[in-house]
């Protein structure tokens, strides 16, 4: 009788580390103490814990609870390695990765800024934004009161600027649009409620995404794949796709 093969752990011997030197919530599965994707690159157990570290650190300042600031954290790391070919993320993979996320990502070193408060009104405002771009919006609103010293409480006459900027940027891509990949119009459809100030960088987006992903239609498939990777990873490629 064959014995079943079990996904072996990315940190041998790791299980024998003392309670306070494991990483935060250590998985159960297999002994192993650190949660993984055996499609994804393997962690070195120091790199891992320094990005759990720092996502902790981070999560109040991104307005994102512990949990989900570690998973985004994991996952736009081993994003960001499998695509330049890294078969193991380390320490200093994790260090260079924060210096290239903007404002806002749990392990973006952007993090020395006061801290915000949002006004009723531009809490329900930002409420009108959809859901996988909202986080987004709120950091890149943050960030463009602070550039422009506007003060640190975001009211809807803030966010106003930061949508006048998007607009602006918007208004010049779907000016331009015509090498694009072809669409269904099931997946295009989806898109009918982003508001047309962020939908020329919305669309953009997603076929940047489809083409990393090797396709050539984009249809509802492709925007399920598009969209899950935003929000496990919260890396929108802003500085490709203009969400500057």
């Amino acid at each position: 009788m064959a014995v079943e093969d079990t996904p072996s752990c990315p940190f041998p011997g790791a299980g024998s580390q003392p309670a306070s030197e494991q990483p935060p919530e250590p998985a159960v599965s297999g002994g192993c103490p650190v949660p993984h994707d055996a499609s994804a690159p393997s962690w070195d157990l120091d790199a891992h814990v320094e990005a759990m570290r720092r996502a902790q650190q981070g999560a109040e300042r991104s307005h994102l609870g512990p949990e989900r600031a570690r998973e985004m954290a994991e996952k736009v790391a081993e994003q960001r390695a499998a695509r330049k070919g890294i078969e193991e993320i380390r320490s200093d993979f994790i260090e260079n990765l924060g210096k290239k996320l903007g404002y806002g990502h749990p392990l973006s070193d952007r993090g020395n800024l006061p801290t915000f408060t949002w006004t009723e009104a531009a809490e329900a405002r930002l409420a009108e934004v959809p859901d996988f771009c909202r986080e987004l919006t709120r950091w890149r609103v943050e960030w463009t009161a602070h550039k422009k010293d506007l003060g640190t409480t975001i009211t809807p006459e803030i966010m106003e600027i930061k949508y006048q900027m998007w607009g602006e940027v918007s208004h010049r891509i779907q000016a331009r649009r015509g090498q694009e990949l072809e669409w269904t119009d099931s997946a295009l459809s989806r898109f009918d409620q982003v508001p047309d100030f962020v939908k020329g960088q919305v669309l953009e987006a997603v076929e940047g995404n489809a083409r990393q992903l090797g396709v050539e239609v984009v249809d509802d498939e492709v925007v399920d794949r598009v969209i899950q990777r935003w929000s496990t990873t919260g890396d929108f490629h802003e500085g490709l796709y203009g969400f500057r």
